[in-house]
């Protein structure tokens, strides 16, 4: 979200975000030099939220509004059709997590005058639902700044040393929210079998979140001591990146097209994943990395040592995955696309709703 806002900000469009006060999102917004809007998004403060939306969109007139979760897309249906200037209303779906298309869901979809989605199997279940029709949807997989990931590489052999590990040291890594869907349990799960196979291999766990306690106990019951590292939120994902041999996103559901399988490939990492939502877009299996059904540990295993113990095919994978990223994923095809769907939204808008008027220059490349 920060990144298309900034890049669409780049471009001459006007951008506000609505966030809640306590999110980190709107103190990094503020920070890149965005408008920021607080707005509350409590469930049991709707009615509030809806009302702040409302004269939010009074104020500024915007041509597009953009949810991306059920926690501001229902005060955003409920708000807009409200405003005498009615915006156009995108909704962009991140998660795979299955939609049940009764009258609720319904409703919400179907104010909404296009949808966007992080990956094409997440839009055409959502077609297939009965929720979204394919002519007012669109798959934008997020974009990164491959190049900026790929220059990290040359300093392996530092960072390597500023976390103690030695040259030679086999060491697999995730970045991702310490939460149950992305599958941390399977991952440390496999871990035995791993360093049966390979010991001294090290996992490098960066992220943060609730199940942190949980996991960390998990490790030692499973009694992975010093194997394990738990790095908490780091800034220098790019950096870390470079130590690993192997990236590993053992996700079990709820995915669309993860970032950090972008950000790892464009760093030249071969990857080890599941066929979870839209990671099968990311992740061409056996080209630019090995892909297993979720929640299988046993697979898990043998996909990471398969990995380790070929070298050759290790780089060939990354240079496979650079390639990928590069050609499908960049910031600027992100953009592009985007402008697009916004373009889309406004034409399905205005021929909807022909007496609306137009609140400024229309959207577009």
């Amino acid at each position: 979200m920060l990144a298309e806002s900034i890049g669409m900000q780049e471009r001459g469009h006007s951008v506000w975000i609505a966030t809640p006060r306590e999110g980190a999102l709107g103190t990094l917004a503020a920070e890149a030099g965005l408008d920021v809007a607080t707005i509350p998004c409590r469930r049991s403060r709707l009615p509030g939220t809806v009302m702040r939306l409302r004269r939010l969109i009074r104020e500024l007139s915007p041509d597009i509004v953009n949810s991306h979760s059920s926690g501001d897309s229902w005060p955003c249906a409920l708000a807009l059709p409200a405003s005498p200037s009615r915006p156009a209303l995108v909704r962009t779906r991140h998660i795979s997590a299955p939609v049940s298309p009764g009258p609720l869901h319904r409703y919400l979809y179907r104010r909404a005058d296009y949808l966007i989605t992080t990956g094409e199997s997440i839009r055409r279940e959502m077609a297939e639902a009965g929720l979204v029709p394919l002519d007012r949807s669109v798959s934008i997989p997020t974009g990164i700044d491959a190049e900026g990931f790929a220059s990290g590489r040359p300093l392996r052999d530092a960072v390597r040393r500023s976390l103690g590990l030695a040259a030679e040291t086999p060491v697999v890594g995730v970045v991702a929210f310490l939460r149950p869907d992305k599958g941390h349990r399977v991952l440390l799960e496999a871990m035995p079998s791993v360093l049966k196979r390979y010991p001294g291999t090290i996992l490098l766990a960066a992220g943060d979140g609730s199940e942190r306690s949980g996991l960390e106990a998990h490790a030692r019951t499973l009694r992975l001591g010093n194997s394990v590292r738990f790095l908490g939120r780091r800034d220098d994902v790019p950096g870390l990146l470079t130590a690993l041999d192997v990236f590993c996103l053992p996700s079990v559901r709820n995915e669309g097209v993860p970032q950090a399988i972008l950000q790892a490939s464009a760093a030249g990492l071969p990857i080890v994943s599941t066929r979870v939502g839209g990671i099968p877009e990311a992740v061409r299996h056996g080209d630019t990395g090995l892909l297993v059904e979720p929640g299988d540990p046993s697979a898990l295993a043998d996909a990471v040592c398969g990995l380790l113990s070929d070298a050759s095919l290790r780089a060939r994978m990354g240079i496979a995955g650079a390639e990928h990223v590069r050609a499908r994923f960049s910031l600027a095809g992100m953009l592009d696309r985007t402008e697009d769907a916004f373009a889309a939204a406004l034409g399905i808008a205005n021929s909807d709703r022909p007496h609306r008027p137009t609140a400024g220059p229309p959207v577009g490349r």
